[in-house]
């Protein structure tokens, strides 16, 4: 019994959904930190206040990549620069997690952000540096 070929097309829709979930967990974790700071607000001194404005930023820009990238706008592999999107959702990762740690209370809420951000980053990897899928075919 052969393997079904696999179909591009359904691969893209697959990819496209989960990077749709990808940004739907992102807003998730920002509903959360607004909650957060909703109910706390009078222990907040400055600093704990740039972390807030810092993780936001953070995760608007993540949001609106995922968002780009699920609209196929953009891809993760794309050259900015000297670096790409995937680097600089890394930096914006590294920043909202940091900047979450500014603001009482909250050691750990920003590592939410991981589970969406590993998942691009498994997305990212499976396709080869050529972008070019292979099969064993070939």
């Amino acid at each position: 019994m052969a393997a079904a070929e696999p179909s591009p097309e359904r691969a893209e829709r697959i990819t496209t959904r989960i990077l749709w979930g990808c940004a739907v967990l992102t807003v998730f974790v920002g509903g959360f930190l607004v909650a957060d700071v909703v109910k706390s607000t009078a222990d907040y001194r400055p600093l704990a206040w740039l972390g807030v404005a810092l993780a936001a930023l953070a995760m608007i820009a993540l949001t609106a990549l995922y968002v780009a990238c699920a609209l196929g706008r953009v891809t993760l592999g794309k050259k900015v620069g000297p670096t790409s999107l995937f680097k600089l959702s890394a930096i914006c990762l590294v920043v909202a997690v940091g900047a979450d740690i500014l603001i009482p209370g909250r050691d750990t809420g920003g590592l939410a952000l991981l589970l969406p951000w590993g998942i691009t980053y498994w997305l990212h990897n499976l396709n080869p540096p050529t972008g070019r899928v292979t099969t064993s075919a070939e």
